[in-house]
């Protein structure tokens, strides 16, 4: 008789798993094989059965076809093995099972949700290892899909052909997918993770061992960086012409070596690549050429400077698993508004932005959950109701002068919110002042505003840069239909127009409602801006409005304003007025100023860079002329330096060099979105 428990176990193993675990071809076969008499069960023992398919013995247990014996030696999971679980499915019990036994079979399923009762977070982390966690924790806010069953639950990831599926009763080893060898304890660690989510439990952001791992000098093995370096020689001659797919797997191997342990940041680089590189051999829209070279190119700078670098700086340039929050002498701030926003992975929450005026630094706090995390969340509600550092809800505290004690604060500047942070009301319905220095007048100090904040090339942080600007004119917004976006023209003290966008998407599509509906002819007063660089222009979205005058002039936070109350039926009606309203009319039309020359210059040689990385070493030499007089215009306009190292781009290493150096150029040269 069939031992119940192992009947249990391979009931998880669905045709679904097994064409995971080899291929649909194979398990129509081994159903054919069923169909046909040509398996039979010849002994079973306690989790255990020999079964013959097709004049082979296989022998297997609860573990399935993956940890499987078969007399025909096969590597992969053969047919023989298939026919084997399918089988056993399918015989239940055996002939001989009495009414009492068959009645102990279970009827209905378990729960999906229980599948993962035994996946623990700790044990999932250290079965993982601590490289392919940190990649599973930057991985799982990237899942498409979590679709349970029965006997399984399937995730999907757009970065490997299939689902991985965790198997009911099967561990962590017994999850299955088409993943490679270097990908799957990743890829099956962020599945676990991202099913957790799915049910609404909170996910751990790193381990008790890995913040040890953090502190003290970092180690570096120059043999891994060699390794590093020549992969990444293979990106800038291949990885944008035939994207192999060898070299993508080799990439991200390297990024979850154990050796890459204590280099977070530049693992977290590797495996962008790889993602880019996938995009690129998929002929996918969402490759970014651009994006490609700058990851290729920072990575390979972040290498030499690991190389060549001083140790005590090694520490900053290696990058930590999570942002190192550090106790804060108490504050004096002032918020100066809030945006809600979404992740494109379903991550959703409120920012709240406040600044200290002593020193004109911008400091954050979010409100947020992940991706299927606590479905009654909503953002919008806790931003208004949830008491907030001990006091009033971030609503009141966004816009208030007070005092902060007690809070964690770290080096870019985002502010947590432990048990022991309180804050004091010193005033509420603060508006900023327009003394405060800190207060933007002159468009041009954008871009010195950004860079300060966000820092340049692989010095850069990753966080949202901020600014308050105080236009002296504005002009009427209007929706520009080619970009899908709001464009709303402020001029500040020197004539200069600026362009305020707003994506035409949600949450943002409400701050369009919301910024037409008060911005009027003759309006004045301060923006909040969050400052974005997209390309070689600086974009500025205006978060919160702050009107000068009258007596009912209160802060406008845009993706959080809510709309009057309308009669049914009218919301047509107005979104046809509202398009109306926003087409540009007969007064004064715009045009996005145009590239100085320099900048035309450089983003020609970067253009170049990409168009050398995309035709392949064998053409590349027929490129050499045209690199040869974007050398020379480069010299013309003093940049020598940028000259001499374009020149000297022949090979992989001169190329990547280049790129590197091109954009940190771009980057300074980095300006806002003008108008005129």
């Amino acid at each position: 008789m069939i031992d119940p428990a192992l009947h249990a176990s391979l009931a998880a193993f669905d045709d679904a798993a097994l064409a995971t675990l080899a291929n649909p071809g194979l398990v129509r076969r081994a159903h054919r094989d069923v169909e046909e008499g040509k398996v039979a069960v010849i002994s079973a023992a306690a989790g255990r059965a020999e079964v013959e398919a097709d004049g082979n013995r296989v022998s297997l247990d609860a573990r399935g076809p993956g940890k499987a014996e078969c007399a025909c030696k096969s590597v992969a999971v053969c047919r023989h093995r298939l026919a084997a679980v399918i089988h056993l499915r399918f015989v239940g019990f055996g002939p001989d099972t009495g009414a009492a036994e068959a009645a102990a079979e279970p009827e209905a399923p378990a729960d999906p949700a229980t599948i993962l009762a035994d996946l623990d977070p700790e044990r999932l982390t250290k079965w993982a290892g601590k490289p392919a966690w940190r990649a599973a924790l930057e991985l799982a806010p990237t899942a498409i899909a979590v679709e349970p069953s029965a006997n399984a639950i399937a995730v999907t990831f757009a970065e490997i052909d299939g689902p991985v599926r965790i198997l009911r009763g099967q561990g962590f080893d017994g999850i299955v997918s088409k993943a490679t060898k270097a990908r799957a304890k990743a890829y099956h660690a962020a599945a676990v993770l991202a099913a957790m989510a799915h049910f609404g439990a909170s996910l751990p952001v790193a381990s008790p061992a890995d913040e040890e791992a953090d502190t003290g000098p970092v180690a570096v093995d120059p043999a891994f960086l060699a390794r590093i370096t020549g992969a990444l020689h293979e990106v800038a001659m291949l990885g944008m012409n035939l994207a192999p797919l060898p070299l993508e797997e080799s990439l991200f191997e390297l990024s979850v070596s154990s050796r890459a342990d204590a280099l977070p940041r530049l693992a977290a680089i590797l495996r962008a690549i790889a993602a880019q590189m996938r995009l690129r051999r998929g002929r996918s829209l969402d490759f970014e050429p651009d994006r490609m070279l700058e990851l290729a190119a920072s990575a390979f700078a972040l290498v030499r400077a690991l190389e060549r670098g001083d140790p005590d700086r090694r520490s900053a340039l290696a990058g930590k698993v999570r942002r190192d929050f550090a106790d804060s002498a108490p504050l004096e701030l002032v918020g100066c508004g809030a945006e809600r926003w979404t992740s494109a992975a379903g991550a959703r929450g409120v920012t709240s932005w406040f600044i200290e005026p002593a020193t004109g630094q911008w400091l954050s706090t979010t409100l947020a959950r992940g991706p299927g995390q606590d479905p009654g969340f909503i953002p919008r509600d806790a931003w208004r109701n949830q008491t907030y550092w001990h006091n009033e809800p971030l609503a009141i505290l966004s816009h208030a002068r007070l005092t902060l004690n007690g809070a964690r604060r770290s080096a870019d500047g985002r502010l947590s919110a432990p048990g022991s942070a309180n804050a004091a009301i010193i005033a509420r319905k603060l508006m900023p002042d327009p003394a405060w220095p800190c207060i933007v007048r002159h468009w041009e100090a954008l871009r010195s505003d950004w860079i300060a904040q966000v820092g340049l090339g692989i010095d850069t942080i990753e966080q949202a840069a901020v600014a308050l600007i105080a236009p002296t004119q504005i002009a009427p917004p209007y929706f520009d239909d080619l970009a899908q976006q709001l464009v709303w023209p402020v001029r500040d003290a020197a004539g200069a127009w600026l362009a305020l966008t707003l994506d035409h998407e949600e949450p943002v599509s409400l701050a369009i409602e919301a910024l037409e509906a008060h911005v009027r002819s003759g309006w004045q007063g301060m923006v909040l801006v969050r400052l974005e660089r997209q390309g070689e222009r600086l974009s500025a979205r205006p978060i919160t409005l702050f009107k000068t005058g009258g007596e009912d002039a209160e802060p406008v936070n845009l993706t959080l304003w809510e709309r009057p109350w309308r009669p049914l039926g009218a919301d047509k009606a107005s979104v046809r007025d509202w398009l109306a309203r926003l087409r540009p009319g007969a007064g004064r039309r715009f045009g996005v100023a145009p590239r100085s020359g320099t900048d035309a210059v450089l983003a020609k040689a970067w253009r170049h860079l990409i168009d050398r990385a995309e035709i392949g070493p064998s053409l590349a030499r027929t490129l050499d002329p045209e690199r040869a007089a974007h050398g020379d215009r480069l010299e013309r306009l003093g940049l020598h330096r940028l000259a001499e190292m374009l020149r000297a781009a022949e090979d992989s290493a001169g190329l990547l060099a280049a790129a590197y150096a091109l954009m940190l150029a771009r980057q300074q040269r980095c300006g806002p979105a003008l108008l005129v």
